[in-house]
């Protein structure tokens, strides 16, 4: 049977779908899924994420049970996702043994406060010896996840950082346009970002890499991109950009340069001092 909730939280909606597209950090939210291995891409097969080329949304994961005070059960399964369904973020996970399967999906949408989130997560046994093992049923298992474990992170963790997070002085920056989806999709919508911007920055975020572009009367005036351990600058970060693959967000930031020579200039007058010995030339 599914579970169904729905949260309003502070945190704007690109933060949490952020968040959400993050198959580690959702892992973890979950409380009960423990990520192992990750299917690679090159290579078909799975192996632990320092040996990983070119991930997959498909993982080997140890399904937790029970508590550090009573006695903990262990399954080893898969998870799938995030994958995109109609608007929704949606995660699948099942036990090898195929007696143990779940569906969360999460819809994002903006709202007065800063975000609604849609939670549905629906949990299946096909044995009965799992009600004794889990120490619920399917239903109080779903409740259990979203009550427990998903709802305290959003409430308690999600919009404490964005509380927290304060605005860098003297670099007043305004968002102007946002792009989420394939890297190599975003890449190719770049320069439209860029179009109508004057002074600003596009970043972008994926999971393996770290992007920016400064951009200077609509134009990119320096660029360089972060890949693991490879650093790449100029033309060929568009061009890598392309061929990458994974999900990401770019998002367009206008920085106002009138802002900043205010914020300069009363730095100056606060800070700049006159030498002591310094004396009337007469001039």
């Amino acid at each position: 049977m599914l579970q169904t909730y729905e949260i309003d939280v502070k945190a704007p909606k690109s933060v949490v779908k952020s968040g959400l597209m993050d198959p580690f950090l959702f892992s973890g939210v979950m409380g009960h899924v423990n990520i192992l291995q990750v299917l690679d891409k090159t290579t078909g097969q799975y192996v632990a994420p320092g040996k990983l080329t070119s991930p997959e949304r498909d993982y080997r994961v140890l399904y937790i049970f029970g508590t550090p005070e009573t006695k903990l059960h262990v399954i080893l399964g898969h998870m799938s996702g995030p994958n995109l369904s109609g608007g929704a973020i949606v995660y699948t996970g099942k036990s090898d043994d195929g007696k143990f399967e779940w569906r969360t999906e999460f819809i994002v949408e903006d709202s007065a406060s800063g975000s609604k989130i849609r939670i549905g997560l629906d949990v299946t046994y096909k044995s009965s010896a799992l009600d004794k093992l889990m120490g619920k049923n399917p239903f109080q298992l779903a409740e259990h996840f979203i009550q427990d474990h998903i709802l305290p992170y959003l409430k308690l963790y999600l919009e404490k950082e964005q509380v927290v997070a304060p605005e860098p002085q003297g670099l007043p920056m305004t968002e102007v346009g946002r792009v989420e989806g394939e890297i190599s999709e975003i890449a190719t919508k770049i320069r439209q970002l860029m179009a109508n911007m004057k002074t600003g920055a596009i970043v972008i975020k994926g999971k393996n890499l770290r992007a920016s572009i400064q951009v200077k009367d609509g134009k990119p005036s320096h660029m360089k991109m972060i890949r693991g351990n490879q650093v790449i600058t100029g033309n060929d970060v568009l061009a890598n950009l392309i061929l990458e693959s994974g999900q990401a967000v770019a998002v367009a930031l206008e920085v106002d340069m009138e802002r900043i020579l205010d914020y300069s200039t009363e730095y100056a007058l606060k800070n700049v001092e006159i030498a002591k010995d310094v004396k009337n030339t007469g001039y």
